[in-house]
């Protein structure tokens, strides 16, 4: 499969699954609003287990493969992707009578967010000084989405705050799932994927499922089965499938700019469904959180560059790391800082760092990589650069001392992290 045609399929399965699970709340989910959202989770993902266990069984020698560390990520996935991500939206949905189904989807926009921040804690990624921005903006966006009259409240009404808290549980939870499950894709099947996360979820969820609701499962009608079945090969097992499918194909950066066909189909399914309209200040809200997250999303998408190598001052060679320059004008939109890069020289691939900003101490403009064990001249060759990791904004220094313990330390962090 071409490259283009790798964008293609894997866009197109992504926004299928935002549209399908648009179509979950605002038509499937509604239909099982006497049942207790618990049982509900443990139900749909028993179901959605029991459809994906063949690829557990095709795939079942990769996961003698798993890592300790990776059946920890896998886990995190289960726990808060499946058990907790769908318990929190669907006592959401719940929360609203379906009256405001557009408010609780909207809200999941803030998922990129926590995907970044909580990849900063644990994967040690960084972020440009911009997110904080771009965080501060969808912060306020979100808080007009929640009210419908954002400007008369005297008091914050119980049901309106608790719905934008399981919303926004909901929303980080799965900002968590989406982190770790990309960690998980690395060296495993989407399929596989999907039916150990459906497996695990289900595990988790069976202990408070019987406790607490064994007496009512009985009284589910033959309608809310079907609803199950339909949950299961639409906006539940298959969805998921769709999207690891898609999320193992496409940069994360393109995958967000598609699941935006969730909040956008859902409000207009909502409208047409359950005769539901957001008020303006709720639309206002609505595209400015949309905006926000988006430019705070691509501030860590993959950047590629292709140059020359041209002359420079020579000041990482005589600091000890000597580092190789072309011209800044290449990279016009790249926020400022020091990225972790993967290089092509002569169609040999290398890992190296890319730095972008201002020389610390002439203050100029200046783009300059360096290649990760690697002594040769490569002055006059051309180079691909593809950026995989922010690692920090720019530092000023005085002097070259400083400069030298910086790059010392950064080195050192790359080591660890490749």
């Amino acid at each position: 499969m071409t490259q283009k045609n790798k964008l293609l399929f894997g866009s197109l399965a992504v926004v299928i699954s935002a549209l399908l699970w648009s179509l979950d709340g605002t038509f499937l989910r509604p239909q099982l609003y006497s049942l207790p959202s618990i049982l509900v989770v443990f139900i749909e993902h028993t179901l959605g287990f029991i459809v994906l266990l063949p690829l557990l069984i095709i795939y079942r020698s990769q996961i003698k493969l798993i890592s300790k560390k990776e059946w920890l990520t896998i886990f995190w996935v289960a726990l808060f992707g499946g058990a907790l991500g769908t318990t929190f939206i669907t006592k959401a949905l719940f929360l609203t009578g379906f009256q405001d189904v557009s408010v609780v989807i909207l809200l999941q926009k803030f998922q990129p967010l926590f995907a970044i921040i909580l990849a900063a804690i644990f994967l040690r990624e960084r972020f440009p000084r911009q997110f904080y921005l771009y965080a501060a903006v969808a912060v306020v966006g979100g808080y007009f989405v929640t009210f419908k009259n954002p400007f008369t409240i005297t008091h914050l009404p119980s049901g309106p705050i608790m719905v934008a808290i399981f919303a926004l549980l909901a929303a980080f939870a799965w900002g968590s799932s989406t982190t770790f499950g990309k960690y998980s894709l690395k060296n495993i099947n989407y399929g596989l994927l999907a039916a150990l996360r459906f497996g695990l979820t289900a595990a988790i969820m069976i202990i408070p499922a019987l406790y607490y609701y064994r007496g009512q499962i009985p009284t589910i009608t033959t309608s809310q089965w079907s609803t199950f079945a339909i949950i299961v090969f639409t906006s539940g097992a298959a969805a998921m499938f769709l999207y690891y499918y898609g999320l193992k194909k496409i940069p994360a950066s393109l995958a967000t700019l598609c699941e935006l066909a969730w909040p956008v189909s859902a409000v207009i399914f909502d409208y047409f469904i359950n005769h539901n309209v957001l008020s303006a200040t709720q639309i206002a809200g609505a595209l400015l959180l949309i905006a926000a997250v988006y430019k705070a999303s691509s501030l860590n998408r993959s950047f590629t560059i292709v140059g020359t190598v041209i002359a420079g001052d020579n000041v990482g060679e005589k600091i000890g790391s000597p580092t190789a320059n072309l011209d800044p004008a290449l990279a016009p939109d790249m926020p400022h800082g020091l990225y972790m890069c993967q290089i092509v020289l002569e169609g040999n691939p290398y890992q190296g760092l890319l730095f972008f900003g201002h020389n610390s101490l002439k203050g100029e403009p200046c783009l300059e990589i360096h290649l990760l064990n690697f002594n040769k001249d490569i002055y006059g060759k051309e180079l691909t650069i593809s950026t995989t990791r922010y690692l920090r904004p720019p530092k000023k220094f005085t002097g070259g001392t400083g400069l030298a313990e910086q790059i010392k330390k950064d080195l050192e962090m790359t080591e660890k992290v490749i």
